[in-house]
């Protein structure tokens, strides 16, 4: 007598869910869209919080959060779903400091002149000097990293991306 069980496995419910998630996966604009918005929301709350995970190292100026002078910086980061929606693209706006801001690095010496009034005021020993043009030896910035996506983000994107794939296969 034998003792073998068959069973007969219908797959065509698989193979509908299957290709389901295949057809969402060719259309992948509408959720690269939320991912991005996402991304560039986390950017920017590593501005407000002073760096994430890891703090930036304070910067000297006299008032104000670090990275957040103008706010030019943060403003500038956006997010670009491209071509056929195969890729999303985070990044700033083309600032000539947004590189050295991010990765850290020296400055050359250069001069600077005034610009907008008759002269640069400076504080010497309490009383204000004035000058014309100035020698600036160059600076050492640290590395402050403000393009980070942080791991929470990268769960709910995980999460965002096996929603969208399954939301009609359930």
């Amino acid at each position: 007598m034998s003792t073998f069980i068959n069973a007969l496995i219908d797959k065509r419910e698989i193979d509908k869910k299957i290709a389901k998630m295949h057809e969402k996966g060719m259309n992948l604009k509408p959720i690269l869209a939320v991912v991005g918005n996402l991304v560039v929301k986390s950017v920017k709350q590593n501005f407000r919080e002073g760096g994430r995970p890891k703090r930036w190292i304070p910067s000297n100026k006299p008032k104000g959060n670090t990275l957040i002078g103008t706010g030019a910086l943060m403003k500038g980061i956006h997010y670009k779903v491209e071509g056929s929606g195969d890729a999303v693209t985070i990044s700033t706006t083309k600032l000539p400091y947004a590189h050295i801001l991010h990765f850290g690095g020296k400055t050359k010496p250069h001069d600077i002149w005034y610009k907008n009034r008759s002269a640069l005021k400076f504080m010497r020993d309490g009383a204000p000097v004035f000058y014309g043009r100035v020698s600036h030896p160059g600076s050492k910035i640290p590395a402050r990293p403000y393009m980070l996506i942080q791991d929470e983000d990268i769960k709910a994107i995980h999460q965002l991306l096996t929603d969208y794939l399954t939301e009609e296969t359930k």
